[in-house]
C-alpha cells in the first residue's frame, strides 16, 4: 500500500539496488517482476593487482569458482573441490590420506624437472601449499583461475604454469552483523577397487595347480573350521569426520569485519592417519577518511597429523603398509589369536603376529608400539594502506607474512621377547627416538600505484608497482636409538647417535620485481591490456638473474556493435586474442652454486671438505611463450559458451641433465631443450528450466591438451630413464611410458613373450635392447568435468562429475599380486588361477618358475569417471523461521566420491604419477551438515 498518492501521478518508478528500473502504470493492484540488472551484477574478479574488473572487461581468459562450490568441502583443504570446476585445469587426489592436497597442473606439463604447480595467491600475496591445510575453505570468497599470458604475466617469473588467486570473505560497510554457524558429521570409507584377492579355498586351489600345495593341517583348518579372512575389510576403517564453523561479518560507516573459527576432525581409513585443523581468519577493513584505507587480513592455523609410515615411504615396499597388507596376507591367517580346544575353535585377542604368512607383525601392532606426532603452527598475515589523493589515483602498499612453525615428534617403543597365543615369536627390540623441527617465514612487500581516467568514451588504467619477496627456511633435527625403557624416551636417554642422524639446514631466497600494466577500452566495446614485468631471482646465477617478461592482449565485444542490435537471441558475444611471456623458478636453492660438503674420509682424525656439487654459471629461467585465442557468447538467455585455442612453447627448461664425469659429478641442473603445449578448453553452461520455483541447468567444461618435447640437449633426440619406465623423446610426450611390449604367454610352454624392438616376437627379455615409448602416456590428454543443478522452491540438488581420458599408470601391485613365484608366500590375485599349466592353455598368465618383468602388462588404462559431489540441500522457508530469531536454517547433505568406473584394477586411478605401489586408497564421504544463520 502506497499512502499520500497524488491524484495527477499516472506512472510507479521501481528501483533495487541490482536490478532493472521498472515503470509501470498506477493500477489499484500492480504485479512487478524485477530484472537483473546485468551491470550492476556482473562479476567482480581480482586477476592481479591493482582493484578488480568486471569479468566481462577481463581480456585474458579467466575462470572463477565461488563459495557455494567450497563452503561444504568435507576434505581439510579446498584444493580437491576444484576437481572438474574449470576447463584445463586438472585436479587429481593422489592419496586418500586426509592431511594431502591434490596435484594441480593447468593447460599441460609445463616443464620436465622444475615445478608444474600453479602459483597460488591469497589477498594479493603468494601462499606455499602449507597453508592449504590451515586454511578454512568457508573462509574463501571465490577462486579465480588465470590461464593464458594476458592474466599472469603480471606475475612474470613465476607464473609459468597459471596463477589462482583466492580471495578470503570480507564483511561489508554498512552491513548488519550476521552470525553463521555451521556443523557436519560423516564418515569416510576406502573407494571400491576392482581387484579380487583369493579366499581361503582359491589359494589352495592355486597352491594345488602349481604343485606346491599347503600342509594338510591347514587345508584341515580351513575346511572345518571356515577361516578365510578378507584383508581389505580388517585394513581399512570407516574413519568419521566432523567440522564446525562460526562467523560473524558486518560493518559501520567506516569500518567492516570478518570473524571466523573452525574447527575439522577428520580420521584415515587406515591405521596411523589423520588430520585434526583449529582455524581463526580476522579481515578487517577501515575507511580512515575519504583519501586513506587501510585493512588486515589474517588467517592463524593449527594442524596435528599422522601420516603412515611405511604407506608414506615410496622407495621401498613395507608389509606393515596396511595397504599392502590387505594384498599379501594369507587368508588363512586371522586378525586374532585362535585355539583348537576339544575340536572347536577358541577366539582369542588381536593378532600381534600372523601365524602363517611369514614373521609379519601386523599393522596393529607396529602402531600400537610407536607414537609419530606432526604439528604445524601456520600464520597468514595482509596489511594494506591505500591513498587516494586526487580522482582516480590509487596508491597501494602491502606488506605479507607467509610463515609456518613445523615439528615431527616421533618415538618407537622397545618392548623384550613376545611369545603369542600361538606360540610364534617377536623378537626383542630397542626403542629409538626422532624430533625435528622446520621454521619458514616469507616477506612480500609490494607496493603500486593505479590511475584510471577516462576522455569521453576513451576509459585506460594504467599500474606500475615494485614487489620485494624474502623467504628463509630453517630446520634441524637428530635421531637416537638403543632406548630400553618405554618411559625413558627423551632423545638423550638413548645410546647410539651417529652424525648421520643429525640435520641441520639452513636457505634463504629473495625475489625483486618491477612491472606495469596499461589497460585501455573504447566505449567498453573494444579492449587492450598491455603488461611488463622485470624479475630477478637469487636462484640463478648473478649474470643471468633478471629476466623481463610481457604480454599484450585484445577484445573485442560484438554485441555492442549496431549491428547487433536486432539481434536479441545473442545476449552475448565477444573474442579475444593475447600473446606473452612467463617465466619458471621452480628448482631448489642454490642450484648454480659449486657448493662445498662434508668429505667421505678423515686426515690426521680430523673432518674433511668436498666439494658437493658442480657450479653452473649460466643457469637462468625457464620461459613460456604463450599464445590464447577465444570466444564467448550467450544465447537465447539460456545458453553460455566459451572456447580458447592456447599454444605455449617452454625454452630453456629447467632439467637435471647427465654432466660429463671430468667434473668429477654425474649430473646438476641446466638451461635445456623445449616443449610444446597446444590444445583447447571449453566451457558449456545451459540453463533449461529458470522460473520463480524451479531451476535446472546443466554445465560441462572439457580440455584437449597436445604436448611434445620439441628439443633436448647436447643435441640428443631422446634421454632414457628406465628406472622410472620413461624417456623423453623428441616428437613425443613427456608423459609417455617406455616399456618393453608383453606379448603375452607361449601355449606350448607357458613361457612370456615379448616383442623385441623391431616387433618380432622373443622370449628373452632385453629392456636395455628391446623397450620402446609405447603410445601411452600418464598425462591424460583429455580432461573435464560436467554436472547438474536443480532447485525447487527451498531444495536444491548438485551433482559433479570430474573424469580423465586416456590415462594410463603402472600397476606396480600386480608385479606382486599376480606373481606364482611370490604366490608360494603371499596372496594372489583370482586372476591367477587361470595360470598355465599344461600344454595348450591359452592364458597371459606364465607358468611358475617365470619371472615377472616390469613390462606393459604391468600398465593398465587409468582413465575415469567419477561422481566427484553429490549435496542435496533444504532451506527452511522464512515463514517458519519469523519468530525464531533466525534468519535462515538450512540442512544438507554430501556425498564425495560416490561412483567410479574406470578398468584400472589398482585401488584408485586419480594418483597424478607414472606407477602406483600401494598407494593410499581415495575414500568416499557421507556427510550430513546443518547451516543456522541470525
Amino acid at each position: 500500500t502506497l499512502p499520500n498518492v497524488p491524484s495527477s501521478a499516472k506512472t510507479l518508478v521501481i528501483s533495487y539496488i541490482g536490478m532493472q528500473t521498472q515503470e509501470v502504470a498506477i493500477k489499484p493492484s500492480v504485479k512487478v517482476v524485477m530484472k537483473p540488472d546485468s551491470e550492476l551484477l556482473e562479476e567482480v574478479v581480482i586477476t592481479g593487482y591493482g582493484t578488480g574488473k568486471k569479468i566481462g572487461s577481463v581480456v585474458g581468459s579467466v575462470a572463477t569458482v565461488n563459495n557455494k562450490k567450497l563452503e561444504k568441502v568435507v576434505t581439510a583443504n579446498f584444493t580437491d573441490a576444484l576437481s572438474g570446476q574449470v576447463s584445463g585445469l586438472s585436479v587429481l587426489s593422489s592419496s586418500g590420506d586426509p592431511s594431502k592436497s591434490a596435484s594441480i597442473r593447468l593447460r599441460g606439463v609445463n616443464s620436465l624437472n622444475a615445478s608444474t604447480t600453479p602459483l597460488f595467491i591469497l589477498d594479493g600475496a603468494p601462499i606455499t601449499s602449507t597453508l592449504f591445510n590451515s586454511l578454512n575453505p568457508s573462509d574463501i570468497e571465490n577462486i579465480t583461475v588465470l590461464k593464458d599470458a594476458a592474466s599472469t604475466s603480471i606475475y612474470g617469473s613465476r607464473a609459468a604454469n597459471g596463477v589462482i588467486v583466492i580471495t578470503s570473505k570480507k564483511g561489508k560497510l554498512n552491513q548488519k552483523s550476521a552470525v553463521t554457524l555451521r556443523a557436519q558429521y560423516g564418515v569416510s570409507k576406502m573407494v571400491n577397487d576392482k581387484m579380487d584377492m583369493m579366499n581361503s579355498q582359491q589359494y589352495i586351489q592355486f597352491r594345488d595347480m602349481i604343485g606346491a600345495p599347503v600342509s594338510q593341517d591347514i587345508k584341515d583348518l580351513v575346511n572345518n573350521y571356515g577361516i578365510s579372512t578378507n584383508w581389505k575389510d580388517e585394513m581399512f576403517q570407516t574413519a568419521p569426520t566432523y567440522t564446525l564453523d562460526a562467523s560473524v561479518s558486518g560493518g559501520g560507516e567506516n569500518i567492516s569485519y570478518y570473524l571466523s573459527l573452525n574447527h575439522h576432525d577428520q580420521e584415515g581409513i587406515i591405521e596411523q592417519s589423520g588430520i585434526r585443523r583449529e582455524a581463526l581468519r580476522f579481515n578487517l577493513n577501515s575507511k580512515v577518511n575519504n583519501w586513506l584505507k587501510v585493512g588486515l587480513q589474517s588467517n592463524l592455523g593449527y594442524s596435528r597429523y599422522e601420516l603412515n609410515a611405511e604407506n608414506e615411504d615410496k622407495s621401498s615396499t613395507y608389509v606393515q603398509n596396511p595397504v599392502t597388507f590387505s594384498r599379501l596376507a594369507l587368508p588363512y591367517d586371522t586378525p586374532y589369536e585362535y585355539t583348537i580346544e576339544n575340536g572347536q575353535f577358541v577366539r582369542g585377542g588381536k593378532a600381534k603376529r600372523l601365524h602363517y604368512t611369514g614373521s609379519w607383525t601386523t599393522p596393529e601392532f607396529v602402531n600400537d608400539n610407536r607414537k609419530t606426532i606432526r604439528d604445524v603452527v601456520s600464520g597468514n598475515i595482509n596489511i594494506f594502506e591505500e591513498l587516494t589523493p586526487v580522482k582516480g589515483l590509487t596508491v597501494r602498499a602491502q606488506q605479507a607474512l607467509d610463515a609456518y612453525d613445523y615439528t615431527l615428534n616421533s618415538k618407537t617403543f622397545p618392548y623384550d621377547d613376545i611369545i603369542t597365543g600361538m606360540g610364534d615369536k617377536i623378537a626383542k627390540r630397542s626403542g629409538s627416538s626422532q624430533q625435528s623441527f622446520q621454521r619458514y617465514y616469507s616477506f612480500t612487500y609490494t607496493n603500486t600505484a593505479e590511475y584510471k581516467f577516462h576522455v569521453k568514451d576513451h576509459n585506460i588504467a594504467l599500474l606500475a608497482g615494485q614487489e620485494s619477496i624474502i623467504s628463509k627456511n630453517r630446520s634441524f633435527g637428530v635421531y637416537t636409538s638403543g632406548h630400553s625403557d618405554i618411559r625413558q624416551m627423551k632423545l638423550n636417554q638413548g645410546t647410539t647417535v651417529s652424525i648421520s642422524n643429525v640435520s641441520d639446514s639452513k636457505s634463504e631466497e629473495v625475489f625483486n620485481s618491477y612491472f606495469f600494466n596499461g589497460n585501455y577500452n573504447y566505449n567498453e566495446k573494444y579492449y587492450a591490456d598491455f603488461t611488463v614485468r622485470r624479475d630477478a631471482s637469487s636462484l640463478f646465477a648473478p649474470d643471468h638473474r633478471w629476466s623481463t617478461f610481457y604480454s599484450a592482449g585484445a577484445k573485442w565485444d560484438v554485441k555492442k556493435e549496431r549491428f547487433m542490435d536486432a539481434t536479441d537471441w545473442v545476449n552475448e558475444l565477444s573474442v579475444k586474442a593475447s600473446y606473452g611471456t612467463t617465466g619458471n623458478s621452480g628448482i631448489d636453492n642454490y642450484g648454480y652454486f659449486g657448493l662445498i660438503g662434508s668429505g667421505s674420509n678423515t686426515y690426521n682424525s680430523d673432518g674433511t671438505l668436498g666439494i658437493s656439487q658442480a657450479s653452473n654459471y649460466d643457469l637462468t629461467w625457464e620461459t613460456v611463450k604463450a599464445a590464447n585465442i577465444g570466444v564467448s557468447f550467450r544465447l537465447f538467455d539460456r545458453l553460455s559458451m566459451n572456447v580458447d585455442y592456447y599454444h605455449k612453447k617452454t625454452e630453456d627448461m629447467l632439467m637435471e641433465i647427465p654432466y660429463s664425469y671430468t667434473t668429477g659429478f654425474g649430473s646438476g641442473w641446466g638451461n635445456v631443450g623445449s616443449m610444446i603445449n597446444e590444445g583447447v578448453d571449453l566451457d558449456f553452461k545451459l540453463d533449461i528450466f529458470n522460473t520463480n520455483d524451479f531451476y535446472w541447468g546443466i554445465k560441462a567444461n572439457f580440455n584437449y591438451n597436445h604436448n611434445e618435447i620439441v628439443e633436448l640437449f647436447d643435441g640428443r633426440d631422446e634421454f632414457a630413464m628406465p628406472n622410472y619406465g620413461l624417456m623423453y623423446k623428441i616428437g613425443h610426450d613427456a608423459g609417455e611410458l617406455y616399456q618393453v611390449r608383453y606379448a603375452g604367454v607361449d601355449p606350448r610352454d607357458g613361457k612370456q613373450m615379448w616383442y623385441d624392438k623391431n616387433g618380432n616376437l622373443t622370449k628373452t627379455y632385453n629392456e636395455e635392447e628391446d623397450a620402446v615409448l609405447i603410445g601411452k602416456s600418464r598425462f591424460a590428454p583429455y580432461t573435464g568435468g560436467f554436472g547438474t543443478e536443480l532447485q525447487w522452491k527451498g531444495f536444491s540438488l548438485n551433482a559433479e562429475f570430474s573424469w580423465s581420458g586416456k590415462k594410463y599408470m603402472i600397476n606396480n601391485d600386480s608385479y606382486f599380486i599376480e606373481n606364482a613365484n611370490q604366490g608360494q608366500s603371499v596372496n594372489q590375485s583370482v586372476r591367477m588361477l587361470d595360470i598355465w599349466t599344461k600344454p595348450g592353455d591359452v592364458t597371459d598368465i606364465p607358468k611358475l618358475g617365470e619371472e615377472i618383468q616390469f613390462d606393459s602388462h604391468l600398465v593398465e588404462n587409468a582413465s575415469f569417471l567419477r561422481l566427484k559431489n553429490v549435496t542435496l540441500q533444504y532451506t527452511l522457508p522464512s515463514s517458519l523461521l519469523k519468530h525464531t530469531g533466525f534468519s535462515r536454517v538450512n540442512v544438507f547433505a554430501v556425498g564425495r566420491n560416490l561412483l567410479t568406473w574406470t578398468e584400472f584394477r589398482g585401488f584408485d586411478p586419480e594418483p597424478d604419477t607414472n606407477l602406483v605401489r600401494f598407494n593410499y586408497p581415495n575414500t568416499r564421504q557421507f556427510v550430513f551438515g546443518v547451516e543456522l544463520a541470525f
